[in-house]
């Protein structure tokens, strides 16, 4: 069942309320402070709990559904458990295949993309078809007698929905998204038909820093103005963030500057205020979704493995592709390599530096307690979410 969400009612509530913060210098906020510690960012058996408790046992997005668009298009994905293959079958669908050869183990596809109609394995050349059925054994005639069909490649659990690609890293689980997204974040990402946009170039970086402080780094609106004095800070408010909690997932605006030319007015959204503002969705449990008035953004982080100080963030940008756009092709590229440079740049030389430094200090030993102000909200919520599941029975 899907359920109505008057996203123009909700943004226009959302809007006067944070038209409503930047007057009076205030911002949603969380019941209480909370206490943070530095354990649960360098611990390797939360890291542990994390690995087996969130990404193997939720839905989460790997990939958009444009970056594997045509039969036998596939693209190599790095989970916390599993190295995977995704590939577009015959019939258009998708499957999430473990790259590993069921023989000896080894990698069938070192390739970042690419199209492929038959896996070979490097070692003693076994293969595989797009669907993971095993195809060929060399000599078979010397290796022996064995069921075949029971070794094929493993699959994990993948659903197409929204225009991403969502997996759970552990083949005996089932995925619902819709039942995990819950219907109304389900309904807006519906409104939001990112299925009809492209996937521009995703950038991918391996950092030495916990998955949980990446994220928390990208819910943060009361850093902004602090961490990017020169650049986001010179755009965007900070500390005045309205927010809709739906449980595992939560809606959000921010402002720009510009905004401020309609305090002290009642407001009803239209598609004007997109230019003044940020519209955000945080997916759980590690997923941040940007629209902006041109195009969207998604940056998903998770662990590399069990290890703490280890975490894998992808960024994406989602737009009308050069057809759709109207725009000649030169342009078009232009236009999104210029943004492209932007977004880099802010992240090499103003995020990556505080937050590698933040994991660097996590290892402390001695470093005290830590706090969790009212004021951070989408951290609180983020929170909430982790722990329940790492505490949730299995």
């Amino acid at each position: 069942m899907t359920i109505a969400v008057d996203l123009t009612a909700l943004r226009t509530r959302a809007l006067n309320r944070l038209l409503n913060h930047i007057d009076g210098s205030a911002t949603d906020l969380w019941p209480e402070i909370a206490g943070a510690s530095a354990v649960d960012f360098a611990d390797p058996i939360r890291a542990e709990l994390e690995r087996d408790r969130v990404f193997a046992t939720v839905p989460f997005i790997v990939a958009h559904s444009s970056e594997v668009a045509g039969k036998h298009d596939f693209v190599t994905v790095e989970l916390p458990r599993n190295k995977v293959i995704l590939i577009r079958q015959r019939d258009g669908g998708i499957k999430a295949l473990i790259n590993s050869c069921r023989h000896r183990g080894a990698e069938l596809v070192s390739e970042e993309s690419g199209k492929c109609r038959l896996f070979s394995c490097p070692y003693h050349r076994w293969s595989y078809d797009p669907s993971g059925a095993l195809r060929t054994v060399t000599l078979d005639d010397t290796f022996g007698e064995f069921d075949r069909s029971q070794y094929g490649l493993v699959e994990l659990p993948v659903e197409e929905r929204h225009g991403f690609i969502w997996m759970i890293d552990d083949p005996a689980r089932e995925i619902d998204v819709a039942a995990w997204l819950g219907p109304e974040m389900d309904a807006i990402m519906a409104s939001y038909r990112i299925d009809e946009l492209v996937s521009i170039d995703p950038h991918t970086y391996r950092r030495p820093t916990n998955w949980k402080i990446m994220q928390d780094g990208f819910l943060d609106n009361y850093h902004v103005k602090y961490a990017h004095p020169n650049t986001a800070g010179k755009m965007l408010h900070t500390n005045h963030v309205v927010l809709e909690d739906f449980g595992r997932s939560f809606w959000f605006l921010t402002a720009r500057k510009t905004l401020d030319e309609y305090i002290g007015h009642d407001v009803v959204w239209d598609d004007s205020m997109e230019a003044h503002t940020i519209e955000s969705c945080f997916l759980g449990p590690n997923t941040m979704l940007l629209k902006h008035a041109t195009h969207f953004e998604l940056l998903t982080f998770r662990p590399v493995g069990a290890d703490p100080n280890q975490s894998i963030m992808q960024m994406r940008i989602m737009a009308p592709s050069i057809e759709a756009s109207g725009l000649e092709p030169e342009h078009w590229r232009k236009r999104w390599a210029k943004n492209w440079g932007l977004l880099i740049a802010i992240l090499h030389d103003e995020d990556f530096p505080i937050l590698d430094g933040s994991q660097r200090s996590m290892n402390n030993l001695d470093a005290g307690p830590m706090l969790l102000g009212r004021n951070e909200i989408a951290s609180h919520l983020f929170r909430r979410l982790i722990d329940e599941l790492i505490g949730s029975p299995q």
